[in-house]
């Protein structure tokens, strides 16, 4: 990973789980982000976003006084530049429906799921620079469960190649892991963002078909 532009990158973390806030912060260290500071309370986080102007904040959805959803409004409102990184222990079809149409949310990221070390900081990164970030469980579980009916419409292969350009792949990348040509990937792209039907996709998905795009 390229390290050279991250410390202009200020990033505040909101998590109350001292486990989790510790690593995202060595993590971030590690990869010479600037880490402003570490919150438990949403409250307290507010007034230092304020203060200190981050261009992300890591935000757990479940704080000790408020959601992260609440304050993620509430910092879109003082600066929409922000970028919001919501992170989440949980997984029901009704939260992750909540997450995923917050206008204000422009990542997710899953505790529990086996691509939460793996991606975080290429996925911070990639939010950074514009795109967007839905944990591939997430995506799974709106495709099982019908929640999201552009994503029922793509076969397994173009479903597989939605997520790889929704972790930050580039399409050489894509072609060399899965061991298929170029032109193929190419080809299920244009079909992916063919097949979604904007009118019916949820906010989150909808950022993801640009990322498709690009």
């Amino acid at each position: 990973m390229d390290k050279t532009n991250n410390t202009k990158q200020r990033i505040i973390i909101v998590e109350d789980s001292l486990i989790h806030s510790e690593w995202i912060k060595a993590e971030l260290l590690d990869n010479d982000y600037d880490v402003l500071g570490v919150y438990q309370f949403g409250k307290h986080a507010l007034l230092s976003i304020k203060s200190q102007n981050p261009s992300l904040v890591v935000l757990d959805f479940q704080l000790k006084d408020v959601t992260g959803l609440e304050v993620a409004k509430k910092i879109k409102l003082f600066d929409d530049s922000i970028k919001i990184f919501m992170l989440t222990a949980h997984t029901e079809i009704s939260i992750v429906n909540r997450l995923v149409n917050d206008k204000n949310v422009d990542a997710i990221g899953i505790k529990s799921s086996p691509y939460f070390e793996q991606n975080f900081v290429t996925a911070i990164s990639y939010v950074l620079n514009g795109g967007t970030y839905l944990d591939p469980t997430l995506l799974g579980k709106l495709r099982e469960t019908n929640s999201d009916e552009s994503l029922t419409s793509l076969t397994q292969r173009e479903f597989e190649i939605f997520i790889q350009l929704n972790i930050g792949k580039n399409e050489n990348k894509i072609a060399n892991d899965l061991n298929i040509e170029l032109a193929t990937v190419r080809n299920l792209k244009s079909k992916i963002t063919k097949k979604i039907n904007r009118n019916n996709i949820t906010s989150l998905v909808s950022k993801l078909v640009e990322n498709a795009e690009a």
